[in-house]
This record gives structure tokens, C-alpha cells and sequence, in this order.
């Protein structure tokens, strides 16, 4: 039997056998006051959410045997119904370590970025090289990347709006510190006499860092990540300001050739402190510089663009619009139906 993903099986097409994880394993109680459960299996390329019915042969093994976040071996196909998409299960047992031979991946469960880690590190200290001519500036946020470069190449940016993936706090960060930087680049050509000058500088290590804090206030888990302790009571804004304010205290303290100036790191913690700009959206300072002003909206473009991506590709083919039952919680338009009375 073929080993597939979820991804490849296609509504109506033949059962294979798939490796997946228990999200979600809800019991509920229909209408007619019977119960089902609501579950979800995930591998590294989707999720599939449905019910199961009482009065369906998987449900005795769904209510006495499946435990959330445990890894399954699946016999099934991919069905689609009024409800939306489904798995129809045949056969189902947990996996083993000897399934790795047939392709079984223990961190299937955690959904990954689909540019390789270390390729958009290195992208992303490449960009810093040439936008940061500040030598302690630069310094300072390499220091941070390198003391903390494993848990930078795994770290999600997000539970899940928005690149909720291992990888994904790197790829989010990539694009803000490029947006950032060409926006940067742009405004001093066009407004050159702005007093101060705008700072690139501190622009570009903004950018790098504005998110940092996500390495502690987000937990991977086997299905995904959560929140610590720390994420909730604090948050990553407030944990990615002590970031740079511990790590310049280090490096004050341990290296004699290190110098910021004071005026440069506070606006740069104001870059961190700001870059949701809005008390409703956790930013505790709106923007007061021109640097934190490009950040905030590097950062929003690519955290909503990233969002109508998803609704676009999960956007059946052939309908016109999406639902509303989303994060921008209105209709995407996908395209026209293309039939014998719009030709």
C-alpha cells in the first residue's frame, strides 16, 4: 500500500496509508442528542477536521483507545461531504520507531516552513551586514542570533494566524527585515532632509528582533505549540525588550571593545516595545519613531498577507468567494466561475 501525506489524497481517490497525528478529540452531542466526537489528524503538510458518528465503526475505537497528540499509522481515504473533508478510516494502529523505515517522522505533528532554516539565517545576517553600519549595533544582534541559534531555526512565529510553524519565526523575520530595510532604503532617497535622519541601523535590527521574544513565550509541543507561562503573563514584547537589554548588559560587562550609545539602544527597545503600534493588539507604546513606524507595518503586511495566502489555498477550486469563518473574518475573493454563460 502507497505511503502518502494528507495533502496528496485527493476527495474520491483511492485509500493509502498515511501517518498522522490526534489533534483534537472532542466529545459532543448532535441535535438529536447523540453524541460524536469532532477530531483532527495532522501531518507536516495539513490537517483534516471532521466528526465521527456514534453509529460508525470508528467510533468505539475513537471513545476507548485514541489519545491526543499520540502518532497513528492510517488506512484511509479522503472523502469529501456536506460537511467539509474527512478521512474515512479503515484501519488505524499506533506507530512504531520501525515505521521511520517506510517514511514515519516523530515531529509530524509540527507543521514546518517550507524554506530550509539555516538558508533563511543565513539571508537574514547577510541583510544585517549591509543595512547595520552601527559596529556595537551589529554586534548586539548577532550576539543574540548566535547565543540562541537552535531555538531561532525551530521557533514558530505564531499558535496560528500566521506562520505557525517550526521555521516559521525565521521566515516571518526574514521578510519583515527585507521589507523593512527596501522601505528604509526608499525613504532616504525621497526624504533625505529628515531631522534626525531616519536610522537604518536601527531599522534593520528592529526588524531582526522585533519578535525575538517568541523564543520563550512559545512551547513546542507534539502537536504544535503553545503558550508558557512566561508568553502569557508577559508576552513576547516585553520578554524581546529584556533580550536586548540583558544581552547589552553581557556584553558591556564581558567584552571591553563594546560600545552603544544609549540614545541607539533605546530606539531600539522601542522598536520592540511598539511594533504592534495598538494597546488592543498588545503593543504597550504606539509608534513614536520612523524607524519603529516601518517595522510595525513591515510586520503587518506579511503576518495578513501570509493569512489570505492560507484562506486563498484552502479556498476550494471553483468557488467564487471563501467563507467568513476566518481570521480576516470577511470573504476572499478566489475568481470567477468559469462556465457557459460568463464565456
Amino acid at each position: 500500500m502507497a505511503i502518502c501525506k494528507l495533502n496528496q489524497l485527493e476527495s474520491g481517490g483511492p485509500e493509502a496509508d498515511v501517518f498522522a497525528v490526534l489533534t483534537v478529540r472532542e466529545r459532543l452531542v448532535a441535535s438529536n442528542g447523540k453524541p460524536y466526537y469532532r477530531v483532527a489528524f495532522r501531518d507536516e503538510t495539513k490537517e483534516v477536521n471532521f466528526p465521527i458518528w456514534e453509529n460508525t465503526p470508528t467510533f468505539q475505537l475513537c471513545d476507548k483507545n485514541w489519545e491526543v497528540g499520540a502518532h497513528y499509522k492510517l488506512r484511509a481515504s479522503f472523502v469529501e461531504d456536506r460537511f467539509g473533508g474527512k478521512l474515512e478510516i479503515r484501519r488505524i494502529r499506533l506507530a512504531t520507531e520501525a515505521d521511520q523505515a517506510d517514511g514515519y517522522d516523530p515531529n509530524m505533528g509540527v507543521p514546518r516552513s517550507k524554506f530550509d532554516p539555516e538558508t533563511m539565517y543565513g539571508d537574514i545576517m547577510r541583510i544585517l551586514d549591509e543595512n547595520i553600519t552601527d559596529p556595537g549595533l551589529l554586534k548586539l544582534v548577532r550576539f543574540i542570533y548566535e547565543s540562541h541559534r537552535d531555538e531561532i531555526l525551530k521557533c514558530s512565529a505564531a499558535m496560528g494566524k500566521h506562520h505557525a510553524c517550526m521555521g516559521g519565526l525565521l521566515e516571518h523575520t526574514r521578510n519583515v527585515l527585507w521589507t523593512t530595510v527596501t522601505l528604509a532604503k526608499r525613504y532616504e532617497t525621497i526624504l533625505p532632509d529628515l531631522q534626525p535622519p531616519l536610522n537604518r541601523s536601527v531599522a534593520a535590527a528592529g526588524a531582526a528582533l522585533h519578535d525575538i521574544g517568541k523564543l520563550r513565550e512559545l512551547h513546542q509541543t507534539d502537536t504544535g505549540f503553545e503558550y508558557t507561562a512566561e508568553g502569557n503573563l508577559l508576552g513576547h514584547i516585553v520578554i524581546g525588550r529584556d533580550y536586548v537589554r540583558d544581552a547589552a548588559a553581557e556584553l558591556r560587562r564581558t567584552d571591553k571593545e563594546f560600545q552603544l550609545d544609549f540614545e541607539v539602544q533605546l530606539r531600539l527597545e522601542h522598536t520592540i516595545l511598539s511594533h504592534q503600534r495598538l494597546p488592543e493588539w498588545g503593543s504597550p507604546k504606539t509608534n513614536m519613531t520612523p524607524e519603529s513606524l516601518l517595522i510595525h507595518y513591515a510586520d503587518d503586511i506579511d503576518a495578513k498577507y501570509y493569512i489570505m495566502y492560507a484562506i486563498l489555498r484552502e479556498t476550494p477550486e471553483g468557488t467564487e468567494f471563501s467563507d467568513t469563518r476566518n481570521t480576516m473574518k470577511t470573504t476572499i475573493f478566489k475568481g470567477l466561475k468559469h462556465d457557459e454563460t460568463n464565456e
